[in-house]
C-alpha cells in the first residue's frame, strides 16, 4: 500500500429539481421497475447549474494494486466538521465510486452511472433515507488527477437536487 499527503480541490454545485427519485408504490426500495427512465430524468435536468463552491483541503491518497482511496477531513464550511470522507474505487471498475463518511455525519453513497442507490444519512439530529441517481461518472483520477460526478439526490420527503462534484488532485500529486 502506498500512502501520501495530497492537496484536494473540490468543486460542487447544486440546484433544486422538481422530481422525485423515490417510488412510493415499490415495496423493494432497490427495485428499478417503476422508476422514471434515465431519459425522463434527463429531460428535467436542463439549464446551467449555479457557480460552483470551491474547497481546498489536505488529504491522504491511498493506493494498492487493486484500490484507490482519497481520505479527507470535512470542514466547518461543509457543515460536517469532525467527519471524515473516503472516496474510493476499485482499479478494475473505476466508474463505480463509493463515498463513505464517518464521524458525527455518517453515510455510505454509491455512484454508478445510470443506476439508483438508496442509503442512510445519519446526522447528530436525525437519520434520513437518501436516494442517489447517478447521471455520469467521469473517473480520470489515475490518468489526469480528476474525478467528476453528476448526480441527482433526494432526501426522502424533501426536494431533489441536481449536483455536480469535481475532485481534482493539485499538481505534483502522483498516482502509481
Amino acid at each position: 500500500m502506498t500512502k501520501r499527503d495530497v492537496m484536494i480541490d473540490i468543486l460542487t454545485s447544486r440546484r433544486e429539481m422538481n422530481l422525485s427519485l423515490f417510488d412510493e408504490d415499490e415495496e423493494n426500495e432497490q427495485a428499478e421497475e417503476g422508476m422514471p427512465s434515465l431519459e425522463d430524468l434527463l429531460k428535467n435536468v436542463t439549464g446551467e447549474l449555479p457557480e460552483p463552491t470551491e474547497m481546498l483541503m489536505e488529504g491522504k491518497l491511498l493506493t494498492t494494486e487493486y484500490r484507490v482511496e482519497l481520505i479527507y477531513a470535512e470542514s466547518e464550511l461543509t457543515g460536517m466538521q469532525g467527519s471524515m470522507t473516503d472516496i474510493g474505487f476499485d482499479r478494475a471498475n473505476p466508474n463505480l465510486v463509493s463515498m463513505m463518511r464517518t464521524g458525527p455525519v455518517r453515510t455510505a453513497m454509491t455512484f454508478e452511472e445510470g443506476k439508483r442507490h438508496i442509503c442512510l444519512y445519519n446526522t447528530p439530529f436525525s437519520e434520513f433515507e437518501v436516494c442517489v441517481r447517478t447521471l455520469k461518472v467521469n473517473n480520470r483520477l489515475l490518468e489526469e488527477n480528476r474525478l467528476e460526478l453528476d448526480y441527482l439526490i433526494e432526501i426522502h420527503g424533501a426536494q431533489a437536487e441536481h449536483c455536480k462534484m469535481t475532485v481534482t488532485l493539485r499538481p505534483g500529486t502522483e498516482i502509481f
